[in-house]
């Protein structure tokens, strides 16, 4: 019986669980102890067990999971029902067999004779006590009582969270967002009315603990969403936050669920119009060179005009919002944030907004060479913008003798213009 059951989520696909569990013996004193229900993908180093009423002398970690070749080698010694199928599936012979042995291939005793590998399917009348689908611990402890309490705790792959935000932007200026927790339970094993905290940042782990694998098809998928809880408590610990959900809940096989912890209204944003290009270096005598590159869209929101803790990394999907009707803008991650931190999304590119690049008179000599670039912005707006214009230089070794426009020299490879466009 599980009396109560704290779950620590990083979101590096771990979580670390405590379990307080109770327990019946038959007996006082020293004996075997079984304790059941522990995820195949955990890591069982970090298995810890402790209780004030029971003395744990030995643990031993089995994970046999049920597959023919384990029921196999629990039935040596055994008779076993060997069938044959119809191609309508129905059984249409049956003998008994003793298994021998199953080292590479199954040896059955079959009427006296000794056959190798039968071309037989296999029916077994029971599963063994030993085989699961769930790892368990084999202890040998020394009890008080006959009634106890122990607790379990250890670190597991196949839980994981992520933030996930939905940005509307309903003016050129203000948008509205919500954040939502987005947990994900791929093991096999359901956590009842646990507590759960989730921590946004990266933690060491040992490195030879590696990051479950888990297959795309799955039979079944839970969606929960909430969005009536309460909002998460946040606490701050070391380089990293942790957000403890308020209220109990379940983590079902196999499922996702979703909570709410931030929703907020008229945020202000900047969007920001950038453009990059790369002046290199030509062929002598090079004829006059247009060339067209899309202006992208950023992007940039105070982390501090959402909520004064730190913001979780997550995924951003941006929508336009126009009289209740959405139009979908684009999407980009952000990193953690908080306090005067910028989000910058990136949501593609603009067709409102074009520019033409024309190199022109570009001169070179063994050592030096001197060019004329033209950049013409067309806006198709109806407000005026400003586009940041980034020229990339292959040589950190250069001048701009002459511009209409002011720029500021960024490092020794770039320089960037800013270029009001009406």
């Amino acid at each position: 019986v599980f009396t109560q059951t704290d779950i620590t989520i990083y979101n590096q696909g771990r979580a670390l669980i405590n379990e307080h569990r109770d327990v019946k013996l038959s007996q006082k004193g020293k004996q075997n102890l079984l304790i059941p229900n522990i995820p195949t993908t955990v890591d069982p180093s970090s298995i810890n067990l402790f209780s004030d009423n029971i003395q744990f002398i030995s643990k031993e970690f089995i994970n046999k999971p049920i597959t023919n070749q384990s029921l196999l080698n629990a039935s040596i010694g055994k008779k076993i029902e060997l069938i044959k199928y119809d191609e309508d599936g129905r059984i249409s012979f049956s003998t008994m067999g003793k298994l021998i042995s199953n080292i590479n291939q199954p040896v059955f005793e079959i009427g006296g004779k000794i056959v190798v590998n039968p071309p037989y399917s296999y029916r077994f009348d029971n599963i063994p006590a030993e085989i699961s689908n769930y790892s368990h611990l084999n202890c040998l402890i020394q009890s008080k009582t006959k009634n106890g309490v122990y607790h379990l705790s250890y670190i597991t792959t196949g839980l994981d969270w992520k933030a996930e935000y939905t940005l509307h932007l309903t003016s050129n200026e203000m948008c509205n967002i919500e954040g939502w927790y987005s947990i994900h339970n791929n093991l096999n094993l359901k956590y009842a009315n646990a507590d759960v905290s989730m921590v946004s940042g990266s933690v060491n782990f040992e490195k030879q603990v590696k990051r479950a694998t888990y297959s795309t098809k799955r039979m079944q998928t839970e969606m929960f969403s909430s969005a009536d809880m309460a909002l998460p408590e946040i606490t701050e610990t070391g380089e990293y936050s942790i957000f403890h959900l308020p209220e109990k809940i379940n983590l079902s096989p196999k499922s996702q669920v979703r909570y709410q912890f931030v929703s907020k209204s008229q945020i202000s944003y900047e969007s920001i119009y950038h453009i990059s290009h790369s002046l290199q270096r030509h062929r002598r005598n090079t004829a006059t060179k247009s060339q067209k590159i899309p202006v992208h869209v950023r992007l940039e929101l105070k982390a501090e005009d959402i909520g004064l803790f730190q913001l979780p990394g997550g995924s951003y999907k941006i929508y336009e919002q126009s009289n209740n009707i959405l139009t979908y803008v684009g999407a980009d991650v952000s990193h953690i944030a908080e306090g005067t931190d910028k989000i910058k999304l990136e949501t593609g590119k603009t067709n409102d907004i074009l520019c033409t690049f024309t190199i022109k008179g570009y001169e070179i000599s063994r050592d030096v060479g001197e060019a004329e670039l033209s950049a013409v912005f067309e806006n198709r707006k109806d407000r005026a913008v400003t586009v940041a214009w980034i020229e990339n230089f292959s040589d950190g070794r250069w001048d701009i003798f002459e511009s209409n426009s002011d720029y500021e020299k960024l490092d020794a490879f770039n320089a960037q213009f800013k270029v009001e466009i009406l």
